[in-house]
């Protein structure tokens, strides 16, 4: 007879497994919508692979980067930390965020590493949703040029701008509740609580486990005591910020090695628009296996602005597959390493 909790386990596993693979046959079926497969395979067939696999290691250098970038930000808030430590714990929590929705399973993942180090896991709690805000800030110049760009070339669709309006007002809505939480914690609460319940509704009609009955009060919290890191910590916090942007640029260089592997080019700004409006897409659908959505829509703008179809799918579906096939690679010896494959206690922790 199988213990209880062990068949969590494998329904758990079983779920993540459907789960990446519902991801995988939507990327089929959005790359089989722009192109055929023989077209596809032609293109990927001619990648000039010194190209190809220099975006490759720009991916790489990405990612090692973002750890740095976890490292400024907990350093914003007194947490003491080394980049090269932070690689293992970024990795694991990339890998658990493509299997637990709202990719809340990556702090989960941060602040139980600081707690076995002996580290304030409320402190690390601050500091990853410091990063968090930094990064999206950080995307906004990117928006901005990626749209000007296209209003300018008379390509700007209405699903771009209600992508770019949402994501704006995400962003808006952090930066507010940042501004605010200090010296109003308990107004910034009952807000949350009104978000939690709209949230609970909506992720119950989809079966989805919502976060647990305390996040308005212990989000209010976190919110309150990253406003006073941010207010005694400006220069670390300016230093962060200007390495959030540069991280994004290294990204979006990466993004153009690939159109450049493919046979392809591509103008400066719709570059810039594709990159920014597949971030401003992944962070609007928050569910991992909606990513397809946003490969969808960057092929769509770099053809809008010129390229061929075959490039501008396999250049996508190099860049987002490694984004998203590279964290659940190398990320699993990680969770393994951490004892965080229990994706179901994950889901408990978040």
């Amino acid at each position: 007879m199988v213990e209880p909790r062990t068949r969590i386990r494998l329904r758990t596993l079983l779920g993540s497994v459907l789960g990446v693979g519902l991801l995988v046959g939507a990327t089929v079926l959005a790359a089989s919508y722009f192109t055929d497969l023989r077209t596809l395979l032609h293109v990927l067939a001619n990648g000039q692979w010194p190209w190809i696999a220099g975006a490759v290691g720009a991916q790489v250098a990405y990612l090692f980067g973002y750890a740095l970038f976890y490292r400024l930000g907990f350093a914003v808030v007194g947490v003491s930390s080394r980049t090269w430590s932070l690689v293992p714990v970024l990795f694991t929590g990339l890998f658990v965020n493509q299997l637990v929705p709202t990719g809340a399973g990556a702090a989960a993942v941060f602040v139980d590493d600081a707690v076995r180090r002996g580290q304030s896991g409320a402190r690390v709690t601050v500091g990853v949703v410091l990063v968090l805000v930094l990064d999206l800030l950080a995307v906004l110049p990117f928006v901005v040029w990626g749209i000007a760009f296209l209003v300018h070339r008379q390509l700007f669709a209405s699903w771009q701008l209600f992508a770019a309006g949402a994501f704006a007002m995400y962003v808006v809505l952090l930066v507010v509740l940042l501004a605010l939480s200090h010296a109003k914690q308990a107004s910034v609460c009952r807000a949350l609580t009104i978000c939690y319940r709209v949230i609970h509704r909506v992720l119950a009609w989809i079966r989805v486990r919502g976060p647990s009955v305390d996040w308005p009060a212990r989000t209010a919290a976190g919110f309150a005591d990253a406003a006073a890191a941010i207010a005694a910590n400006r220069g670390q916090l300016a230093l962060a910020g200007v390495w959030g942007i540069a991280i994004h640029l290294l990204n979006a260089f990466g993004l153009w090695l690939f159109v450049r592997g493919f046979g392809a080019d591509v103008p400066l700004g719709g570059l810039i628009a594709a990159y920014a409006l597949g971030v401003v897409l992944v962070v609007i659908a928050v569910i991992p296996q909606f990513a397809p959505i946003s490969q969808a829509f960057v092929t769509a703008t770099f053809i809008g602005v010129g390229m061929a179809t075959g490039p501008a799918v396999a250049s996508t579906l190099a860049f987002r597959g490694l984004a998203l096939g590279l964290p659940l690679v190398v990320g699993l010896p990680f969770a393994y390493r951490f004892g965080r494959f229990r994706v179901d206690v994950l889901r408990g922790a978040t």
